[in-house]
């Protein structure tokens, strides 16, 4: 049976949900201008963002303009669903409700940097073994782009660089011969800096070769973080790692010892000292003994990016 067509007036409806979609737009549009949605996702997802913005914004106003102009539209559906407007004020309050308070919450309130009670949920990667199929993503190799990128890797791979700034550019996956130079440089050097950029794939090559690391002098940063059973001198030198976003951050630290008693959870600090071994969960894992130790700031992007094993 055909159903007959129904002219209602719906501009009111049109018009909250333009507003809503130039709220979300405004929301995502203040999170790149303060730099602040490097703290929700990787930097390789900006595109989308970009993408997002613009039809957000396409949509609102297309929705604002029909809710303003003078036409009434019919509400006509041949299928047998419910696709209807709100019918009373209590529903229409409750169902916009759902999206503009946390438009609301968005622009009121600052971001948070995940810390030590979203870890304890998850599990401490106390240096991950490269053996892990999820670290190492593959792509094929362009021997052009190798060679347009030769200075480029001579950074990568000097682990003693100063930290760079990850709120612009996400590292590149690092190719099997990378890997195996940064590994041979930190097992032949004395003193090994952990630096931002190469995090994980530092961290997976201490884990995976400790013997050679044992008196070896390190320094890393990152906040305090400590499991239910560990003694009054041990914490844990945490760093979240993301591959896309926050959702899928992991934990990924390093145990440390020394005069660590009154450091509060969540402080960042820099330590430097000596790598040994210890026992662990019923696994060997690599420990730090604590020489020198300081209180530092967040650093502004507190994160840093499993970028995997390029293979070729």
């Amino acid at each position: 049976m055909k159903k007959t067509k129904a002219v209602h007036d719906f501009s009111f409806h049109h018009l909250i949900r333009g507003i809503i979609l130039i709220g979300f737009m405004l929301l995502l549009f203040k999170l790149l201008l303060t730099n602040n949605i490097s703290l929700l996702i990787a930097p390789k997802m900006l595109r989308f963002i970009y993408f997002t913005l613009f039809v957000l914004l396409i949509l609102g106003i297309l929705l604002i303009i029909r809710a303003t102009s003078e036409q009434k539209h019919s509400y006509h559906c041949e299928c047998d669903g419910e696709h209807s407007y709100p019918t009373s004020i209590g529903k229409g309050l409750f169902l916009y409700l759902l999206f503009i308070i946390p438009i609301t919450t968005g622009f009121l309130f600052g971001n948070n940097v995940l810390d030590s009670s979203v870890a304890m949920n998850r599990t401490i990667k106390l240096g991950s073994s490269s053996q892990d199929t999820n670290q190492i993503k593959t792509v094929k190799g362009n021997e052009k782009s190798e060679k347009t990128k030769s200075t480029s890797d001579t950074n990568k791979t000097s682990f003693t660089a100063d930290t760079k700034n990850n709120l612009d550019n996400q590292p590149e996956p690092l190719t099997i011969k990378e890997y195996d130079k940064l590994k041979n440089d930190m097992v032949q050097t004395k003193k090994i800096n952990i630096n931002d950029q190469l995090y994980v794939p530092m961290m997976t090559i201490i884990q995976d070769n400790l013997p050679s690391m044992i008196g070896k002098t390190v320094s890393t940063k990152g906040f305090v973080y400590r499991e239910k059973n560990f003694m009054q001198n041990q914490i844990i030198v945490a760093r979240f790692g993301i591959s896309c976003c926050v959702a899928d951050a992991s934990v990924y630290g390093i145990m440390a010892s020394g005069n660590v008693a009154t450091l509060p959870k969540d402080k960042w600090v820099q330590v430097t000292g000596t790598i040994e071994q210890t026992q662990y969960d019923g696994g060997t894992i690599p420990t730090i003994n604590i020489k020198q130790i300081s209180k530092i700031a967040a650093p502004k992007q507190p994160y840093v990016f499993d970028v995997g094993i390029k293979i070729e």
